[in-house]
């Protein structure tokens, strides 16, 4: 497929891309969006809408968009620098880097190494959502996620933590001795020239976003409404960086072959960029990805491994796919919620141009479509996710989130399931139930989205 597209002359690649480009932004409705390309040696861009609903300001190519959870790739960036320095080594505890360090025994969050924060497999909880993540005080964030503990052993198993990325950061404040957001600017993105923004900046709280704004989208009723991008200040780190599709590709061309770099200096030196992209073991992330490294999630296309990432925020959505083999990097920004339906048009559409894009496909039910033989309902936790999975009728289910969005669950006797999320356009999601390994017959957590929720006992009611 990957040739099929190549053979393809510039004017086609651009013609083609355009028109489907056009058509998925219609289809999804979203006020504005971004798609830049780089493929054998060429950058494509394509732009359409606007940066408000009603504003009549027009997407520009250097427009920000929010990038939400791929922020991470760029705190992950600055992880390696430190390590390339020799100051960081990734299977050394973290706390080994920080002030006032504590032994490594009794608390098993004291063992957690930069490796497995960068690859999910910390075991740390998704959100922290408690006082000090409303602080800009990254250390703050630290101490109390390291108090409370991680919900899982270290390196055991893959969930996906926003606090692990916020953790990520302070030690690189600790390391550099200045703050997250001074770093990242001073050692990447000036260096580097490339001209992201920060949805909140913690040298500027009160500074006005220099971005887009966000748009919930309902398309059964054809409404828009803009809402603005928030991050609560500790997991900046984690999702609160916003700027071009052209700035994500050019960042992802940082780990092709030297001809393909563009950036005006070197992120890392290449075997510790290889850091990102390399397999760990323990991160099985289901619902998300067919590996992560310490850095990238992992996207298998056919026998082509790519690199990417993808995030959500407020309104908005990013995608990232890189394939350094096949010297091929392209990025989708949208500041509308239906961007998911449109990021899945775009992987369908362009394969059918010839373009196997790397994206994570679900794998299929081993069992035909079934009532599970074990109680599935219940309410599940990871930190301040929640689901609540409640009776639908006799023989049905409903899978509500702590977010505000619910929809019905369709189950198998293997014990995955999927759900169909009316307030996101109708899109569906899946996921597995996990037994108990020391009670048979018992459900003991749930794998949703790349998290890990465990199932507790409080009672909920049924769903009429």
């Amino acid at each position: 497929m990957n040739a099929s597209f190549s053979s393809q002359t510039g004017d086609d690649v651009v013609k083609n891309l355009s028109r489907l480009f056009e058509d998925l932004a219609v289809d999804s409705l979203v006020p504005g969006a971004q798609l830049s390309l780089y493929h054998d040696g060429e950058l494509h861009e394509f732009t359409t809408g606007v940066e408000r609903a009603r504003s009549g300001r027009p997407v520009t190519a250097r427009s920000r968009f929010a990038y939400g959870s791929v922020s991470k790739i760029f705190t992950a960036a600055l992880v390696m620098q430190l390590v390339e320095d020799g100051d960081v080594d990734l299977d050394t505890p973290v706390v080994e880097y920080l002030p006032g360090r504590r032994p490594a025994g009794g608390n098993s969050a004291n063992a957690v190494t930069s490796r497995q924060l960068l690859s999910h497999t910390a075991g740390l909880v998704s959100d922290h959502d408690e006082g000090p993540v409303r602080s800009a005080s990254l250390r703050r964030q630290a101490v109390s996620l390291l108090e409370q503990g991680p919900v899982g052993v270290p390196g055991t198993a893959f969930s996906y933590s926003n606090s692990a990325y916020s953790l990520a950061a302070y030690l690189v404040e600790a390391v550099t001795g200045q703050d997250w957001w001074e770093t990242l600017e001073s050692h990447l993105f000036l260096p580097a020239g490339l001209d992201p923004a920060f949805v909140h900046d913690a040298r500027d709280p009160g500074s006005e976003l220099p971005t887009v704004s966000g748009h919930t989208v309902d398309i059964p009723s054809r409404t828009v409404e803009p809402v603005d991008f928030h991050v609560e200040p500790a997991l900046t780190p984690a999702g609160g960086l916003a700027g071009s599709a052209t700035d994500l590709v050019n960042f992802g061309r940082a780990f092709m072959a030297p001809e393909d770099a563009v950036l005006d200096t070197d992120i890392a030196a290449p075997r510790v960029l290889h850091e990102m992209g390399r397999s760990v073991p323990a991160a099985d992330p289901f619902g998300l990805a067919d590996g992560w490294g310490a850095g990238w999630a992992l996207h298998l296309a056919g026998d082509r491994l790519w690199y990417g990432h993808d995030g959500t925020l407020d309104g908005g959505t990013c995608n990232l796919r890189v394939d350094p083999e096949g010297r091929t990097a392209l990025a989708l920004t949208t500041n509308g919620t239906s961007g998911l339906r449109f990021w899945e048009g775009l992987v369908a559409g362009m394969r059918g141009l010839g373009l196997d894009v790397g994206h994570y496909r679900q794998p299929a039910p081993r069992a035909p479509a079934a009532a599970p033989g074990e109680e599935i309902t219940g309410r599940y936790v990871n930190g301040d996710l929640m689901v609540d999975v409640t009776r639908l009728g006799s023989d049905g289910f409903w899978f509500s989130l702590s977010n505000g969005f619910s929809g019905p669950m369709t189950t198998t006797s293997d014990l995955y399931f999927s759900v169909t999320m009316g307030d996101l356009g109708g899109m569906s999601f899946s996921g597995r139930f996990l037994r108990d390994p020391q009670e048979a017959g018992s459900i003991a957590s749930m794998q949703y989205n790349g998290r890990a929720l465990r199932r507790t006992p409080l009672p909920v009611r049924s769903r009429a």
